[in-house]
């Protein structure tokens, strides 16, 4: 996403630089908005409500890039940063949920080892996910933003399985 919004946004690095920052503060938008939610409906349907909606924010990224004439209704980096915060939002209000639900479904005296799983899962992720989705990226006949779309679609399969159980 940074090397994307380098050369959209405006201002180059400067621009991305912000728009990773306001990513940033998603969290304090994201999580209390999750953590509302799991209050309210439960930590499985937040999960399943949060995993849909930053799984489309990232499926967003490619098309809000290709779209023909979008400057004339909505600029190109308004498109694709409003597809960023709503990933980045989204992802922050999830935690809340994760959290809750490793609680909930952990077995009596093993509530602080299955809290810490969702983290180690996630973790776990960045061992093989940065290089995948660096092979798509660098592919001659992919859509820029195709690397985005596919972390997306992983998302929400995994949001389609969470469904299921």
């Amino acid at each position: 996403i940074p090397v994307i919004a380098s050369n959209i946004l405006p201002g180059g690095a400067i621009g991305a630089g912000s728009l990773i920052s306001a990513a940033g503060l998603s969290g304090l938008v994201g999580g209390p908005i999750g953590g509302w939610l799991v209050d309210k409906y439960g930590a499985k349907t937040t999960m399943i409500i949060t995993g849909v909606t930053s799984g489309v924010g990232l499926m967003s990224i490619p098309f809000a890039l290709q779209l023909p004439n979008s400057e004339t209704v909505f600029p190109t980096w308004a498109l694709f940063s409003a597809s960023v915060l709503t990933w980045s939002t989204s992802v922050a209000a999830q935690n809340p949920s994760t959290t809750a639900l490793a609680q909930e479904l952990a077995p009596e005296g093993s509530e602080a080892t299955a809290m810490a799983l969702p983290r180690a899962a996630g973790d776990g992720v960045y061992l093989f996910a940065p290089l995948l989705l660096g092979t798509i990226a660098d592919l001659d006949y992919a859509p820029i933003g195709s690397e985005c779309f596919f972390a997306g679609l992983c998302g929400l399969l995994g949001t389609i399985v969470l469904v299921r159980q």
